[in-house]
């Protein structure tokens, strides 16, 4: 992972756009962006913005997956996607080899319906084999972005004929996963955004703080 300010090297119209989408929402023009270290042929940078007051939490949105158009299916937002992950404030993105950890399960999710010729949206989870023997998170659920205030983060313009979806990532552990499938993905979306303020479990982390 390299971070970096203002670079861009696929399609920089486009990324200007998704800047400025997520610059707007966020309420934040100071981002860093991140780029792989090694190009597997799917390009997917990320915009890191840092904790504020309106969202104390670190936020991370992906520029390039929307370049894949994905297959039609019926109940859907759209065809093209583009991913977004809120990280608890106290994990230290501000160390590039965390920054770098959470940046690469991003890029992982960016990547799935590329890779798998498939189409991703709302509700949906995917789930992979660990990395590594410590790694908790082996999973991830499709949320709407719902603690941002304004919906429109759900929806950038790129174009006349291309508007994409940006849709939240929330990694899972394997207890989660499994209350995922036991409870269906309505009920888990409740859970993650519930009535009662003070919950967190929208947030992403390496290790899980407070499981079901």
């Amino acid at each position: 992972m390299i971070p970096a300010k203002g670079v861009f090297e696929v399609k920089p119209k486009q990324m200007k756009k998704l800047t400025r989408h997520f610059d707007r929402y966020f309420g934040q023009t100071d981002s860093l962006v991140l780029h792989p270290i090694v190009d597997n042929g799917f390009h997917v940078d990320a915009l890191l913005y840092e904790p504020t007051e309106t969202y104390p939490f670190w936020k991370l949105a992906t520029m390039g997956a929307s370049d894949y158009r994905m297959p039609k299916i019926q109940n859907t937002f759209g065809l093209y996607n583009e991913y977004i992950m809120f990280v608890d404030r106290d994990e230290n993105l501000g160390d590039k080899r965390v920054a770098a950890w959470y940046y690469g399960q991003l890029v992982r999710i960016a990547s799935y319906a590329k890779f798998c010729n498939t189409h991703v949206t709302y509700g949906h989870s995917l789930e992979w084999e660990q990395d590594d023997p410590g790694d908790e998170m082996t999973a991830a659920f499709l949320e709407l972005p719902q603690i941002i205030r304004d919906s429109g983060i759900l929806r950038c313009r790129l174009g006349w004929s291309k508007t994409v979806t940006c849709l939240q990532v929330v990694l899972l552990n394997q207890a989660e996963l499994g209350k995922l499938m036991e409870i269906g993905s309505q009920a888990f979306s409740e859970y993650l955004y519930p009535e009662v303020e003070g919950k967190k479990h929208f947030l992403s982390e390496i290790h899980r703080t407070e499981k079901f």
